[in-house]
């Protein structure tokens, strides 16, 4: 009967316990997800739990680039040990072996360990630790780590409830982390968009005919970048109100990319027309390919055709100004896209080969062709527009002394070639 009432009292303290910490998840969750200030943030956290779970320290560590964790914030520590733990590598002691890994990590009885992972938490005179990752889908935001200086380890049901707990504060940080790059991205696209009409008006103002051209070709060429920004942006939007995906990070990442894009492109159209200079270099037809498809496929709203890529096997870096030729590859692909659109398993081919006096690169389609077999009269255009792509295109491939050339297939449709220099492949 002793053993009985034993157990039954340990039992109901135990689920006094359970309660308790419950209790505690659901204020911290409301608090983190209200939360504005994560340094502020993680330190109210740890003054709710630290006397139930019997904590003297915390640190939180954010991943930087370079593999490298910053002590954003901590509690329980004098300056000097905070100066002392101020920055970690990726596999440096407990926090870096968990960011590192990417899964938590427990120790104990660290007083009397001789293993060197634990020698910074020793000198802080901690004797149990569990650090866990701040893991948001793939994104490593940092590390979260609580700890005792007495000999108490922690059980199983205390370190479930520091991981839900740090499960919150990692949905917290993601959620300001976004909302603070997504303010940035529309502030960058509204002031660019803002600085393309001003630029384009004044342009337009002069009268000139060759200065109303580049207004026209400054248009043209930020409408893709732009245009893709703004889906990105949007797709972060649907994020933030749960209906879209989890990758809004790297989705601003895009937009902030597009619109670094379109402010290059304003410079270098510029230089080009006014100065006719180029900011060639060597660069591989692969990535070439890559940030053209990638512009097209972001500003495309409508189903696309099939792309393949064909590039020939040993082919050297080809020199052209990469902003420019990747605005010559998605105008031509979206050209394509566009008279695809009532072709039967419509498909793209974008190529690369060696030929006599370089690199040749083509954009063919299975579409219905150009109208004569011949390029469209400067105002008009194929897919309906005012062909002021065509006009861009052959300005740019101009500077680079090449020119584009239309070929009609046999099996139907229309290719688009034009060849750039080259430099051969190392053996």
């Amino acid at each position: 009967m002793v053993d009985l009432r034993m157990h039954g009292s340990e039992t109901s303290a135990g689920d006094r316990r359970e309660a308790r910490l419950l209790g505690l998840l659901a204020d911290c969750a409301g608090k983190m997800l209200g939360a504005s200030d994560p340094t502020a943030m993680i330190d109210y956290l740890f003054g709710m739990v630290r006397d139930e779970l019997l904590l003297d320290v915390y640190f939180h560590y954010r991943a930087e680039p370079e593999n490298l964790l910053v002590l954003e914030a901590s509690g329980g520590l004098t300056q000097a040990q905070r100066e002392a733990g101020a920055r970690l590598q990726f596999g440096q002691a407990v926090c870096g072996m968990v960011a590192r890994d990417r899964t938590p990590r427990v120790v104990a009885q660290v007083q009397g360990s001789e293993n060197p992972m634990t020698n910074f938490i020793r000198d802080v005179g901690l004797d149990s630790y569990a650090c866990t990752p701040l893991l948001h889908g793939e994104v490593l935001l940092g590390t979260l780590g609580f700890g005792r200086r007495s000999g108490v380890p922690f059980t199983e049901t205390e370190l479930r409830f520091l991981r839900t707990i740090c499960s919150y504060v990692a949905v917290a940080k993601n959620r300001l982390l976004v909302e603070a790059e997504m303010l940035a991205a529309m502030k960058a696209r509204d002031a660019l968009e803002k600085a393309q009409r001003a630029l384009i008006g004044s342009i337009s103002r002069s009268g000139a005919e060759e200065e109303a051209a580049t207004a026209a070709m400054l248009a043209h060429e930020m409408v893709q970048p732009l245009s893709a920004a703004s889906n990105y942006i949007a797709t972060v939007e649907m994020a933030l109100r749960g209906t879209g995906g989890p990758d809004v990070l790297r989705q601003l990442a895009r937009a902030r990319a597009q619109i670094s894009r379109s402010s290059e492109i304003v410079a270098r159209t510029r230089t080009l027309v006014e100065r006719g200079e180029l900011h060639a270099e060597f660069v591989a037809a692969e990535v070439l390919f890559d940030e053209a498809l990638e512009l097209f496929q972001a500003a495309w709203a409508r189903p696309a055709p099939t792309i393949d890529v064909e590039i020939e096997a040993g082919l050297g870096a080809l020199l052209a100004d990469r902003v420019q030729i990747g605005q010559v590859l998605a105008n031509l692909l979206r050209n394509a896209a566009q008279v695809l659109g009532n072709t039967e398993s419509p498909r793209i081919v974008l190529s690369a080969r060696a030929v006599s006096d370089g690199i040749e690169i083509a954009v063919a389609d299975n579409g219905p062709g150009f109208p004569g077999g011949a390029f469209p009269e400067r105002g008009c255009s194929s897919s309906g527009g005012q062909g002021i792509g065509l006009a861009v295109t052959r300005r740019i491939l101009e500077a680079h002394e090449t020119a584009l050339e239309l070929e009609s297939r046999v099996q139907g449709g229309s290719k688009l070639r034009f060849v750039l220099a080259a430099r051969e492949a190392l053996v």
